[in-house]
């Protein structure tokens, strides 16, 4: 997979740019890289914050492979599993993806993730994967109220790296995760880098209904596996992990 960058100053959605590129007929491996955007957004509209020289936001185009198409809900993954390796490689520690899409470091949410599918009857169809990462402290806004505590990368683990650099490793970890997309060496490293795998948790479904369950990985499907106090066990395609009771409300960007 050959990626191409394209980068911006200022536009409003880094995805919605690559949407717009994708329909006009741009290629697998476009990049767009954004500095600054006014309007970007994460899962379930929330404000996506991106600032200069602190974070990085981009967004990469994939066109659909035949096969690809059965594994549409793994994209989000693969972007929020392409930040944790990089992570590794490039500052020496592991960080945990909370189902479906945020990328944890000491239980602080440092990355976001917002995959959209464009698939249509008769027209190659196509991914935009989102990506934010907080790198140093000011990439978000501090008084803004949001589910879960949020940091950056350099308050974590002390590593500074340029923007640039990062978005190249985590491109390059893209391309290997996407040769993995439709196998079950997929699910198996998703599930390794899975937060909160085995414990208790609050978790809010998508009726607004929240209750306590233990966290048993992810099926084939990307369905969150769950067990009640009973012991039965359930799956959710669609939901939110909540922080503790005792956990920060930082915002985060994303």
């Amino acid at each position: 997979m050959d990626f191409r960058i394209v980068q911006l100053e200022e536009i409003t959605s880094s995805n919605d740019y690559a949407a717009e590129a994708a329909k006009k007929g741009a290629d697998d491996g476009l990049v767009i890289w954004a500095l600054r955007q006014t309007k970007g957004r994460g899962q379930k509209n929330r404000a996506w914050e991106s600032q200069p020289q602190s974070s990085l936001t981009f967004s990469v185009l994939f066109r659909l492979k035949p096969e690809e198409y059965a594994v549409l809900g793994r994209f989000t993954a693969l972007g929020a599993l392409a930040v944790a390796r990089a992570l590794k490689s490039l500052a020496g520690v592991e960080a945990l993806v909370k189902w479906p899409n945020d990328v944890l470091l000491n239980g602080r949410k440092i990355c976001g993730v917002l995959a959209e599918a464009d698939v249509q009857a008769g027209a190659a169809g196509s991914v935009v994967v989102g990506v934010g990462i907080n790198l140093l402290p000011g990439a978000f806004d501090t008084s803004s109220a949001m589910n879960f505590p949020a940091s950056d990368v350099f308050t974590e683990t002390s590593v500074k790296v340029n923007a640039e650099n990062w978005l190249w490793r985590v491109l390059g970890e893209m391309n290997a995760l996407r040769s993995l997309l439709v196998e079950e060496d997929f699910t198996r490293e998703w599930n390794e880098h899975l937060a909160f795998r085995g414990e208790l948790r609050n978790i809010r479904n998508h009726k607004g209904e929240t209750g306590e369950f233990r966290l048993l990985g992810i099926l084939t499907d990307g369905s969150l596996c769950l067990e009640d106090a009973d012991g039965q066990r359930f799956s959710l395609q669609s939901a939110e992990v909540l922080p503790s009771p005792s956990s920060s409300s930082s915002a985060s960007s994303g």
